[in-house]
């Protein structure tokens, strides 16, 4: 039956069609029908954009000092509770000392500076502060780091830490004292 059907002249049939179909597949594509694809493609396409949602009017309002409270009385910042409060004690305690030699470490923020560990000579306690400028600086009781006006209060050499009291401004303008910690590998 397949000698009956080469016989018949049936693959030259199929051969000739072969041969047709990879002839319309050979013809050149250039840049030049791409580019005129694309702009066909494109010349009808219109873009659809929404228009803009319609925004509600700003409404203006005028603030008259005439009859009405000063919003920004301190009364009204701080309470009068508060403010009687802090006028009745008189001067802040806290308050730092203006007049004082500001120390080397005091124009880093306290969390650029790194605690490399303590030593202790001749029963003198002190620890060494890595700055970020890139010096070493030696402090001990008493000295001032940090910008917050911080003082160290306490130096833990078996913890490997430097207990720090700072002093910050409080909401109601009064100085208020702030435990912080500096421990080695921060």
């Amino acid at each position: 039956m397949i000698y009956q059907i080469f016989k018949s002249g049936l693959p030259f049939a199929a051969s000739a069609l072969a041969l047709g179909v990879l002839t319309g597949c050979s013809e050149q594509r250039t840049l030049e029908d791409l580019e005129r694809y694309v702009t066909t493609l494109h010349r009808d396409a219109v873009p659809k954009v929404d228009p803009i949602p319609e925004q509600p009017p700003v409404i203006s309002v005028t603030y008259s000092v005439d009859e009405s409270k000063d919003p920004f009385a301190p009364s009204n910042v701080f309470g009068k509770e508060e403010l009687a409060a802090t006028t009745e004690l008189g001067p802040d305690p806290l308050a730092p000392d203006v007049d004082r030699a500001k120390e080397p470490l005091e124009q880093f923020p306290l969390d650029a500076l790194k605690l490399l560990g303590t030593m202790e000579l001749e029963n003198d306690l002190w620890a060494l502060i890595s700055a970020p400028d890139g010096q070493i600086h030696r402090v001990v009781m008493g000295s001032y780091l940090g910008q917050n006006i911080g003082r160290i209060v306490g130096i833990d050499k078996t913890a490997g830490r430097l207990d720090i009291e700072e002093l910050v401004q409080g909401a109601s303008g009064r100085w208020e004292t702030r435990q912080t910690e500096l421990r080695t590998g921060e």
